[in-house]
């Protein structure tokens, strides 16, 4: 069975225990950035590594996992990376290389602090298989078309991080383009709905953030 990565960093947790389990099953490997070992104890969840400066996680998880022989990486408050991005290579060391894994499921990588948001977001146009996961919504990075399967009535937003995007078709949704240059700070890319089965999106040029959305039911990986 092919391995899932997931990581629990210290942002905002508003998931169900049932969300979690599902999530992190048998075939998870679990990362813990300092604080996201927090909620990973509170959802019962044991992971492979904790890394950071440890000044977010608390005495008596830290002392848990400690008990449980979980490998613990310390590094100093003074450094170049954030926790995320130290986990993100070792995840590298471990696959030895990034494209190797298809995706790396990211929980509590929104909210708190919007800087930290915005980083971790951004870092996908270097880690480009990042799934950020939140209930009902994912979040990913796409620089290259592709087609949507069976997400017929989600929500769904473009953000180009690029200073345009350009030649964008959209087939398969409420509102569909033919290959228009649509530029960052224009919000026309935002809350569309997929109508079909199979929705594609084209485009030739540009970097982009992608947010769908559910209201209906769960995301459950």
């Amino acid at each position: 069975m092919e391995k899932k990565y997931v990581i629990f960093l210290n942002g905002e947790y508003k998931y169900s225990q049932e969300f979690m389990d599902k999530l992190v099953s048998e075939n998870a490997v679990c990362f813990c950035a300092d604080g996201g070992a927090n909620s990973a104890f509170k959802y019962g969840k044991i992971p492979e590594v904790i890394i950071g400066d440890l000044d977010s996680i608390e005495k008596k998880v830290l002392e848990y996992y400690k008990s449980k022989n979980i490998l613990i990486k310390k590094f100093p408050k003074d450094k170049d990376f954030t926790d995320f991005e130290l986990i993100l290579k070792e995840i590298n060391k471990i696959s030895k290389n990034k494209n190797f894994v298809e995706k790396i499921f990211v929980v509590g990588g929104l909210g708190k602090r919007i800087d930290m948001t915005l980083s971790n977001l951004f870092i996908m146009e270097k880690y480009k298989n990042l799934v950020f996961l939140q209930e009902n919504e994912e979040i990913f990075y796409a620089e290259k078309s592709f087609i949507l399967k069976n997400k017929k009535e989600y929500e769904f937003s473009i953000i180009p991080i690029t200073e345009k995007v350009e030649k964008l078709t959209l087939k398969g949704f409420k509102f569909e383009t033919d290959k228009i240059d649509v530029k960052r700070e224009s919000s026309r890319l935002v809350s569309n709905v997929i109508l079909e089965n199979e929705a594609s999106v084209e485009f030739k040029n540009g970097k982009l953030i992608i947010i769908l959305k559910n209201n209906n039911k769960n995301l459950l990986y």
